[in-house]
């Protein structure tokens, strides 16, 4: 990670508003909403929404993207959004998404209807399931031409038809009345499971067993985190490592190729982000005999 660690004074701030700092009752959660104690002491550190901020910087579109956060933060509250930053490969263009969870249904006040109404100022996003889904949790994903144009967005709803039973967990997309499938997934616990992580692993079929070995797609780096969560989409298959430390993340930015401004700033800054625990996800596949990854996100909350 040598090449990615410049002197504090090589990385511009791009944003242009204040650094959020952690406060007195703040809230830290990981990608599936569920809180987690801090790994350092937390006075005088950042946010992890700070990254979401430069990279809405990076993008050219920072007030479009804090005014997502204000709106969301009035209309639910705080430390009520998980956001993802999504990596697609160079000169693709940014991407991000918003997830919103309520596994029991007890948040009268959350619904694809309410976040909706909530997000309208900015964007409208475009989903009229035909009849009522049994999710346990929903995202909406945006990028540049949501933000600045105001263009509708998509919803994904994620729906198990019985927690208990792994790979039962599936995601539909959502846009206007047409609900068209998703993915397939499911969590693990690493050290427990390795075992059903590995079956999954072996039968997805964008990846080649025959030309890399499965250790490729879990590095040992990684492999000491909270969950590993296992996807099958339609065009490739994806992993997620849930609860990294900021050390892991340093290693996780290199092993997806992620480059750029954006992982040179969490570098520099690394150690106003000690606290944090951190999620990362990559989907794959094999493509002339290596491993190809074609999307990265990181997560965090606000």
């Amino acid at each position: 990670m040598d090449e990615l660690a410049p002197s504090l004074e090589a990385v511009p701030r791009r944003a242009r508003r204040a650094l959020e700092r952690m406060q007195p009752g703040d809230v830290l959660c990981d990608y599936t909403l569920v809180p987690y104690e801090p790994r350092a002491p937390v006075e005088g550190k950042l946010r992890s929404v700070n990254v979401l901020f430069e990279s809405f910087a990076l993008a050219g579109v920072e007030d479009e993207g804090a005014r997502v956060v204000e709106l969301l933060r009035r209309g639910l509250g705080p430390d009520r959004t998980v956001f993802g930053v999504k990596f697609h490969g160079p000169g693709q263009g940014a991407g991000w998404e918003l997830y919103f969870y309520d596994p029991r249904r007890e948040r009268a006040d959350l619904s694809i209807e309410r976040v909706a109404e909530v997000l309208a100022p900015a964007f409208e996003v475009d989903a009229r399931p035909p009849r009522a889904l049994p999710w346990h949790m929903f995202s909406v994903e945006m990028g540049v031409e949501q933000l600045r144009d105001g263009a509708p967005a998509a919803v994904d709803v994620y729906v198990s038809t019985n927690p208990r039973q792994k790979g039962t967990d599936r995601s539909y997309k959502v846009r206007g009345a047409e609900v068209a499938f998703e993915n397939v997934y499911s969590f693990h616990r690493p050290r427990l499971e390795i075992d059903e992580i590995l079956y999954r692993l072996r039968y997805g079929v964008h990846f080649s067993r025959d030309e890399l070995p499965l250790s490729v797609l879990i590095p040992p780096e990684l492999f000491r985190c909270g969950h590993i969560c296992v996807a099958n989409k339609r065009s490739a298959d994806a992993l997620y490592f849930s609860r990294i430390d900021t050390e892991q993340l340093l290693f996780a930015l290199g092993f997806l190729g992620w480059e750029g401004e954006l992982p040179r700033w969490i570098v520099a800054h690394a150690g106003e982000l000690d606290h944090l625990l951190w999620d990362i996800g990559f989907d794959y596949v094999t493509e002339g005999g290596a491993l190809r990854i074609l999307k990265g996100g990181l997560y965090g909350s606000f």
